[in-house]
């Protein structure tokens, strides 16, 4: 039978193999990475970008049910609203058939489609001329051949730009995603160009060579460059994934290279040849990165158990970014360091960090003010992120008033209101049925307009001589098709309650046999789902990040006190905006906790174990002090590259949604590295005693005489 100390001589002496391997074949590695690096700079314009998050709905949802029957029946055609100002009626219709000649467009509906132009506008219904036109405004509902996403659909937008002028603005859902499309992949540029200079002046503070932030940039670029292009594989992702993954495995892996350079750069110091000491910093590391990365990896594995699959995209690919960042560390980092190793020690200076010992001992002593604070804010918070303003719907992620698409929708809504189309499909063959339910909807206040076959056609004119693109548009082979205009907001409580109504008077004539396709429908699905979805995220990667810390340290009182701490901060950071009465994406809430979780853990993590090293031969004050000197600068710049490139995300991104993710994102790093840093200490020096009981032995014990110290502080 072996001891535990044999297990441990093998364990190590396989590790002392895997690293002398790294070390012996570094020329091979590097140029692994670097056709890697160039087969995936190749791969990255392939890579497809999903702007719909109502296909990431699961498929027994009647949103994604609807979509498929529209498709197979009528096809998901793109739409779009366009409104022309200073505009007479012959000019519109003029305007209308110039629009309708666009190679992409369907078809577009304007007031000659319901009233007889051939007469005096006075004579028809008021409210019906003002939906169309109004103030010598022209507004057009166009339909185009292709979907929302279609790269012809955005070449018909640019063609109908042209046309109506500086006179015209558009808006709609094909608008919105040409805007996203052209976007995204400048925005991710505009941010990298933004925080990597700033990373660099962090870097450079917290460096001892002025050539260590090169290698940092150079090995976690390279692996952000990986995993950008190996999305080839996963088919499709999200325009939020692919607008934030890339910054965001930027600044939550760039501990990886600094904790093994530094502990590289210290073995140097103590007399090692380069060979011998990367051999060391490999072993002596690979335990801390291995959990570092667990815990980051907890919280993208814990999105992908959402049903709402938009989670499981982004779990995936941050995920494996994380991995493609641990394997370049371990791999990539040596090789490029035994190279160029000599440069680095060449290009050396004097530190510019300070002491934190000072600081240490006067958090220490103001640990009741600190403590007290946190339970006095920490029940408002957690009620507070509980109570916020929730939107559910993609217009929470996509829309911007700040934004030029979005000052073009803000104008048409102010002149012509709120136009909020949902799509009704029921079974043909029933005009009776159909005319009774239009003549219903047409009675409803929140309902402004009704088109289908019955309303832009005599129901007792035979169909068969109506025109085939009439037909075409609101009939098919099993499916009649109705076009409802709602006047109220795309999410509110009074759409909630408009869409049961609209769905107990479909019910009444056609019973369960219809289905609804629109934005305000499908908020409803994606609300039923991710109530669900954050439960099971919530408490997946608390146990999972638990575990974790449990096995770390083989503790049963750590993983609680730890894990409380940064759920306390992440409270906080859900609180802020009650208290602002501002709205908050729900996906972005659900999203940001889980990474808050799994990403900044870690600054609890190096601290505590620091003072659990340190509780060996010192007093717990004492312990607590030294943990602050000395891991006090890595959890600060941890938490301010992470802050950094959050910060960069919410200034440079005109999507919603990828800004207010990264407002979260580093206003969460924020206080997450202040939680760490002001209050786990305090906590490790209050529950010292339920610590020591509830450790593993051998992990924590003090010296006998340590306790002296503890009298002056």
């Amino acid at each position: 039978m072996f001891n535990n100390a044999d297990v441990r001589f093998e364990r190590i002496e396989t590790m002392k193999s895997f690293a002398r391997f790294i070390v012996e074949k570094r020329k091979g590695i590097i140029v692994v990475f670097a056709l890697l690096a160039l087969a995936s700079l190749l791969c990255i314009p392939l890579v497809k970008v999903n702007y719909s998050l109502s296909t990431y709905l699961p498929e027994d949802m009647s949103t994604k049910k609807a979509m498929d029957v529209m498709k197979e029946e009528f096809t998901l055609a793109g739409t779009a609203q366009v409104m022309v100002e200073n505009v007479t009626i012959p000019e519109a219709q003029k305007l209308k058939r110039e629009i309708e000649s666009v190679d992409g467009v369907k078809s577009v509906v304007w007031l000659d489609d319901v009233v007889d132009l051939h007469q005096p506008v006075e004579f028809f219904d008021k409210k019906t001329v003002e939906n169309y036109y109004k103030d010598k405004a022209a507004l057009f509902q166009i339909e185009f051949c292709e979907d929302d996403y279609s790269l012809k659909t955005g070449s018909a937008l640019d063609r109908i730009k042209e046309i109506v002028g500086d006179r015209g603005a558009m808006a709609g859902t094909a608008v919105n995603t040409k805007v996203m499309r052209e976007s995204t992949f400048k925005e991710v540029l505009t941010v990298t160009a933004l925080v990597v200079p700033i990373f660099i002046i962090i870097l450079l503070l917290t460096s001892q060579s002025w050539f260590e932030p090169v290698i940092y940039l150079l090995v976690i670029g390279i692996s952000v460059l990986i995993n950008m292009g190996t999305n080839i594989m996963i088919g499709d992702i999200s325009f939020i994934t692919q607008s934030s993954a890339a910054i965001l495995q930027f600044a939550l892996s760039m501990d990886y290279s600094l904790f093994l350079l530094h502990r590289f750069i210290e073995e140097r110091q103590k007399g090692m040849d380069a060979n011998e000491a990367m051999v060391s910093a490999i072993v002596s590391s690979f335990s801390s990165l291995l959990a570092s990365s667990l815990t980051t990896l907890a919280g993208f594995a814990a999105l992908m158990f959402m049903r709402y699959r938009i989670g499981l995209d982004m779990g995936l690919v941050l995920g494996k970014g994380i991995l493609l960042s641990l394997i370049s560390v371990l791999f990539l980092l040596p090789s490029i360091t035994l190279c160029a190793y000599k440069l680095i020690e060449r290009m050396r200076h004097s530190s510019f960090l300070f002491s934190h010992k000072k600081l240490g001992k006067g958090i220490i002593k103001a640990r009741v003010v600190f403590l007290i604070i946190v339970c006095l804010l920490l029940v408002p918070a957690y009620l507070a992120q509980k109570s916020n303003k929730f939107l559910y719907g993609e217009t929470a992620l996509t829309s911007g008033e700040d934004t030029n698409a979005g000052r073009q929708a803000k104008k048409i809504e102010e002149k012509f209101g709120i136009n909020n189309p949902v799509v009704l499909l029921v079974p043909k063959g029933s005009i009776a049925n159909e005319t009774a339910l239009s003549e219903e909807f047409a009675g409803k206040g929140y309902i402004s307009g009704v088109q289908g076959l019955v309303t832009l056609a005599d129901p007792s004119i035979p169909q068969e001589m109506l025109p085939t693109e009439v037909l075409e548009n609101f009939t098919s082979e099993n499916y009649s098709r109705m076009i409802l205009t709602l006047n109220i907001p795309v999410e509110s409580e009074i759409t909630f309650e408009a869409v049961e109504d609209i769905q107990d008077t479909v019910a009444k004539y056609y019973g369960e046999d219809y289905y609804l396709l629109g934005s305000s429908t499908s908020v409803s699905d994606i609300k039923r789902v991710v109530d669900r979805d954050f439960a099971v995220v919530n408490w997946i990667s608390i146990a999972a990040v638990a575990l974790i810390i449990l096995f770390t340290f083989r503790s049963l009182s750590l993983p609680v006190l730890l894990v409380m701490a940064i759920e306390a901060a992440i409270w906080l950071n859900m609180a802020i905006p009650y208290f602002m009465d501002s709205s908050l994406s729900f996906i972005g809430y659900m999203i940001v906790s889980a990474i808050q979780l799994g990403a900044t853990i870690d600054y609890a993590i190096l601290l505590t174990n620091r003072y659990v090293d340190n509780r060996r031969s010192m007093g717990k004050r004492e312990a607590a002090v030294k943990a602050l000197c000395d891991s006090g600068w890595s959890v600060i710049t941890s938490a301010l590259i992470l802050f950094v490139a959050g910060m960069g995300m919410s200034i440079v991104s005109s999507i919603k949604g990828v800004a207010e993710l990264g407002l979260l994102v580093g206003r969460g790093a924020a206080l997450s590295g202040a939680m760490a840093f002001l209050v786990i200490p305090q906590l490790l020096v209050v529950f010292d005693r339920l610590i020591r009981k509830t450790t593993g032995s051998g992990r924590y014990f003090t010296n006998s005489t340590a306790g002296e110290y503890n009298n002056h502080i």
